[in-house]
């Protein structure tokens, strides 16, 4: 039985950890995207006449292009709260990055995991608030992605509707004369 529990919480850790790699590299891609549509938007920022449906369209650009990124940063750096401290967790969380680091040496880190190890629940209850923690980041990250999948959109669409306008204006003059 401790095995297929065990079995099961890595198991679950793994495909939470690979939706935590795949948030983040949608991320990058999207700053990516982001970076190639503003560098087109300047290099053709000053041909756009000035108007009224241009500049609330730009207005709404620059508004959700910075949304955006404020919210593709938050996913790539997710703010993330302590865990209150329990009582049936471990003193050090030997899971985590900052738990494995408080060790002077690998030795050491393991005689201490083998410690915890030995005993079924504290180990279990250890690996079952880092799979916890884990899916909670997860839903930090996918929250902002969402946000900024909308932002992005929005930013999108408005500079197409600037491109559209501007297009629109300047070839008026040569398909229907003065």
């Amino acid at each position: 039985m401790r095995d297929d529990v065990y079995i099961s919480l890595f198991r679950v850790l793994d495909s939470e950890q690979q939706i935590i790699t795949r948030t983040d590299q949608k991320a990058f891609t999207m700053l990516s995207l982001m970076g190639v549509f503003m560098v087109f938007f300047l290099v053709h920022f000053t041909k756009i006449q000035i108007n009224w449906f241009n500049f609330s369209m730009l207005i709404l650009y620059l508004g959700a292009a910075l949304l955006a990124l404020i919210q593709l940063i938050m996913v790539i750096h997710p703010r993330i709260r302590k865990a209150e401290n329990r009582e049936d967790l471990p003193e050090i969380n030997a899971t985590y990055f900052g738990g494995i680091t408080r060790f002077k040496s690998a030795a050491e880190y393991g005689k201490y995991l083998r410690k915890i190890m030995e005993d079924d629940t504290r180990a279990y209850t250890m690996f079952a608030n880092q799979v916890y923690s884990v899916a909670q980041i997860n839903k930090y990250k996918y929250g902002h992605m969402q946000a900024a999948i909308k932002s992005f959109a929005v930013a999108i669409i408005s500079e197409l509707l600037i491109v559209m306008s501007v297009a629109y204006s300047r070839s008026l003059p040569f398909l229907f004369g003065n």
